[in-house]
């Protein structure tokens, strides 16, 4: 019972609210009830049962007759109304719950669409009311009808889509007063508001193209909620001011103001994909950043250890379908504990340093070369045998070998590596973590045999 009131009050509401917006003889200009009820029913689907209908019917009926509607012309309209939510909400049923939330690109594209439905839905069976109402054929009437619900729900359906809860919308005001972070964060809303009163001031052809930039500048800084609000704003404003014409969009009759309107307008126009398309530069920077952070280890340059085990199973997943030849290299640094215990963590986070450029130099294009934690490293070869492998394996402990570390003190500190390889059939049974235990394997036999040697094991 409390949620056919809450759908039959809100209605009727709305409906009134539209009503009064009407000019004589014409349309609504601003008609919120159809968007807020389709919205009502998409974010509470308890309510969509027949009761629930009932009610929205009533609400209709109940604040056209309080205005002086006739009973044949508040049913036939009341019939066009509720088309336009049903087929709404049949729509909305077959897209996913992200979807309706409007969380992902193309779920602009789905609103988009299924609103052009229900606008289709709307002017179908209202369109020959256009004939009672002021005396205009049906293709007009449907045409005017088509535009008129477009917009209205376009305008409103976003913001009750992304409605996110009354908890989530507290505000608190910062404890620190009005800091300079709160003054930027304000500045695209008092951008837009700027952009209305210049549309009011300057008025012309090219007032409608002075909010764009800052309702971008608004989207790229504030929530999906706060954006769909603030549009919903921003068009009801339109939607009333300029029929009253408090926004005058007619060319003036001196040429030069009406030149400056449209070219204000333009620039604005012009202004706006250029914002975009800068902060996306800098996202697309910051998000390679971080994906150069989240792949690489930062001491060495390697790849991390995640990375490499992702892009090693891509590779081996590459070669089994071609049947082809893998192997893998485990190398370790030789005392490396005595390095940071003797000469400090520093010293031996450099011999880390001065270790990878000495194996990566000698790596192949498509080898992979990861730190897998520690002093502890791992190479993988695709297409390569052991013969290959092992040759590998021992030029980069050649290279290590002779490389020389110079030390604060001006003494020059040597080190080494052991390496244990192994070499496999690429196969659906072969899998990195085999591969390196075998390769783990011959590591340990490096080291016991020595260390600064490799060893390998098929």
């Amino acid at each position: 019972m409390p949620g056919i009131l809450i759908v039959g009050g809100v209605v009727f509401a709305a409906a009134l609210f539209g009503i009064l917006t009407r000019p004589v003889g014409f349309l609504a200009s601003f008609w919120p009830a159809n968007a807020i009820l389709l919205g009502l029913m998409v974010h509470n689907p308890r309510y969509a049962g027949p009761a629930g209908w009932a009610a929205a019917f009533v609400g209709y009926v109940m604040a056209d007759m309080l205005t002086g509607g006739g009973w044949y012309i508040t049913a036939w309209l009341t019939a066009a109304n509720m088309s336009s939510a049903i087929t709404g909400y049949l729509l909305f049923r077959l897209v996913s719950d992200d979807d309706r939330k409007l969380q992902r690109p193309v779920s602009v594209l789905y609103l988009f669409g299924i609103c052009c439905m229900a606008a289709v839905a709307a002017a179908f069976v209202g369109g020959g009311a256009a004939g009672l109402l002021f005396d205009r054929t049906f293709a007009v009437g449907f045409k005017l009808w088509f535009v008129t619900e477009l917009v209205n729900t376009l305008v409103i359906l976003p913001a009750i889509l992304t409605f996110p809860g009354i908890r989530a919308l507290s505000v608190r005001w910062p404890s620190d007063g009005l800091s300079l972070e709160t003054v930027l964060h304000g500045a695209p809303c008092l951008a837009l508001i700027l952009s209305v009163a210049a549309g009011v001031l300057i008025g012309g052809p090219g007032a409608l193209a002075f909010p764009i930039p800052a309702l971008l500048w608004c989207a790229l800084t504030y929530s999906l909620f706060t954006t769909s609000v603030m549009t919903l704003l921003l068009c009801i404003w339109l939607l009333i001011s300029i029929p009253a014409g408090l926004v005058d969009l007619a060319a003036p009759a001196d040429p030069i103001r009406s030149l400056d309107s449209i070219r204000l307008g333009i620039a604005l126009m012009a202004l706006g994909p250029l914002t975009v398309a800068s902060i996306n530069s800098g996202r697309r920077d910051l998000i390679a950043r971080l994906q150069h952070t989240a792949n690489y280890d930062a001491l060495t340059g390697a790849l991390a250890r995640g990375a490499f085990f992702e892009r090693g199973q891509t590779r081996l997943d590459e070669l089994i379908q071609g049947h082809g030849n893998i192997a893998v290299l485990m190398i370790d640094l030789d005392h490396f504990k005595r390095i940071n215990d003797e000469h400090g963590h520093g010293v031996g986070d450099a011999a880390l340093k001065a270790f990878f450029p000495q194996a990566a130099k000698n790596l192949r294009a498509g080898d992979l070369f990861g730190r897998l934690g520690g002093e502890e490293f791992a190479v993988l070869m695709p297409s390569a045998d052991m013969i290959e492998a092992a040759a590998l394996a021992e030029r980069i402990r050649l290279a290590v070998e002779a490389t020389k570390l110079s030390l604060p003190s001006g003494e020059a500190l040597e080190f080494t590596v052991s390496i244990g390889v192994s070499a496999h059939r690429a196969d659906f049974g072969t899998s990195i973590d085999a591969m390196l235990a075998a390769a783990d394997q011959a590591l340990y036999e490096a080291k016991a045999g020595g260390r600064n040697q490799v060893r390998v094991r098929n």
